[in-house]
């Protein structure tokens, strides 16, 4: 596996991995009523706590995107 191959590939998944959070916040976006009332009844929580577990959950991916992806492409490109 050369270093071009892993750079390529590190860039590509980072790319597809933020798209794809972003489509997921855009959903909750438009959905945010929904997500709030069915998940208050099935679970009996406020909406302040739902946004707060979808935003840390977001937060979490991002950060394992940039720790897993961005951050190993960047050294790749800069270091090698």
């Amino acid at each position: 596996m050369t270093v071009e191959l892993l750079r390529s590939f590190f860039c590509w998944t980072a790319v597809c991995k933020i798209v794809f959070l972003s489509v997921i916040f855009f959903i909750f976006l438009i959905t945010r009523n929904v997500i709030h009332l069915l998940h208050g009844r099935w679970f009996g929580i406020s909406k302040e706590t739902i946004n707060a577990i979808l935003y840390g959950a977001m937060a979490g991916y991002k950060l394992a995107i940039f720790a897993f992806f961005v951050m190993p492409y960047l050294a790749l490109r800069f270091f090698m």
